[in-house]
């Protein structure tokens, strides 16, 4: 961060993406907006059936408590990750498994 004492101005934006990196906790970032992200795209229904989410590595592990919405959402699970992929204006999620 010491490169931006010299400059007269800086964004905050290019400043805090810096320090996300340099505490190496842009991976927990991401984890943190994918849920949101999944909560926010799937609704009250399917996020009141969902009882665990975690991302790891390019993997989505989304676990369900109801076996017929399960059973639906594999079957969409590509328009899923895309959806997701594109709020996160990035792509983040290369796997959604529905256990």
């Amino acid at each position: 961060m010491a490169k931006y004492r010299n400059s007269r101005f800086v964004s905050l934006k290019d400043v805090l993406d810096d320090m996300i990196r340099d505490m190496r906790i842009d991976g927990k970032m991401e984890e943190m907006n994918v849920r949101k992200y999944w909560y926010e795209l799937m609704g009250a229904y399917i996020t009141n059936h969902t009882s665990r989410i975690y991302y790891r590595d390019g993997k989505l592990f989304v676990t369900m408590d109801s076996s017929a919405l399960k059973q639906e959402l594999f079957m969409a699970r590509e328009k899923i990750r895309a959806d997701l992929n594109k709020r996160m204006e990035k792509e983040v999620i290369k796997e959604l498994i529905l256990r």
